[in-house]
């Protein structure tokens, strides 16, 4: 059996030669998350740079930035994608935090500092204007409670509270948003929107996208999805990457590496009932080469 200092070596040895794409699927399809965060750690003792950047620098292309991510450790992951976010996407910054408990976000507040000389939630409100920036930074504030067993009476009167304020207050008002979108147990969120339905007729989704709009519609909906339907959400960005004309690698790489040591069987069911075409027939419309290989065995795992 291969050591995981022995994966460490064979890819080092081979980095640079034709056939590296086959030695590092080799080594991600037969070495779970923890192994593969191990070798990068060998990787890292033992000739003094990072896994993650040799890849990228030595292999480059969709392959090797997709390949390369699945040797990050968890808190790494959100990093490298929290300071792509600050850049380039809000969603991709909602996407990281808005499903973290108080206890992951005090971590990444501190990794992120570390990493960059930075105070994050600084680089969020100046980033962020107005309620979004200030909601992000109450994420911090605000401990999710653990409730498996909601109270049905104080469900609908959640579900009340938004249906007596207009959306824009949703986000605005800073009580109902911490009380509700924050506070609240994935439990609790399930069966106010079923209040909500119940006394309006009108999916609670729904009307985020018809009355929010921008940035806190993103918000909003990244809160709710992720704590309530995070196989929907991943199975819809993952549809979102690969439909039209080109493929957004970017984004299927990221929640393909997110999910697939997580959920991705129940994504993947998800998919085919949305979409009525299976996932992998899509990735395999979509990409070619080592890449295509790579997102098929992540989207099967």
């Amino acid at each position: 059996m291969t050591s995981l200092e022995e994966y460490a070596d064979k890819i080092h040895d081979n980095i640079k030669k034709k056939e590296k794409d086959d030695i590092i699927l080799d080594t991600i399809m037969k070495n779970t998350l923890k192994g593969r965060v191990e070798i990068s750690n060998h990787y890292k003792r033992k000739y003094g740079v990072s896994l993650f950047e040799e890849i990228n620098k030595n292999v480059g292309g969709d392959f090797g930035e997709c390949a390369s991510q699945l040797f990050l450790s968890p808190l790494e992951f959100c990093m490298h994608h929290l300071q792509i976010g600050l850049k380039n996407g809000d969603e991709v910054v909602m996407e990281q935090l808005t499903s973290r408990s108080i206890e992951d976000l005090n971590t990444i507040e501190k990794e992120f500092n570390r990493i960059t000389g930075k105070d994050l939630k600084t680089e969020l409100t100046n980033k962020f204007k107005g309620a979004v920036g200030k909601n992000l930074c109450n994420l911090w504030n605000t401990k999710r409670v653990e409730n498996h067993n909601p109270d049905q009476r104080d469900c609908e009167n959640y579900a009340n509270t938004l249906i007596n304020n207009k959306p824009k207050e949703w986000v605005e008002n800073e009580d109902i948003f911490k009380e509700i979108f924050i506070q609240r147990s994935p439990e609790e969120l399930i069966l106010i929107a079923r209040y909500y339905l119940k006394n309006t007729g009108k999916n609670l989704i729904d009307d985020i996208d018809n009355k929010v709009a921008g940035k806190n519609q993103t918000l909003l909906k990244e809160i709710l999805y992720n704590n309530i339907m995070p196989h929907e959400i991943f199975a819809d960005k993952m549809k979102k990457a690969v439909k039209g004309l080109g493929t957004d690698e970017y984004s299927l790489s990221r929640a393909l590496v997110s999910r697939c040591d997580l959920d991705m069987n129940y994504i993947r069911d998800m998919y085919q009932t949305k979409y009525k075409v299976s996932l992998k027939e899509d990735i395999i419309d979509d990409t070619a080469g080592s890449y295509q290989k790579l997102c098929v065995y992540l989207c099967e795992k």
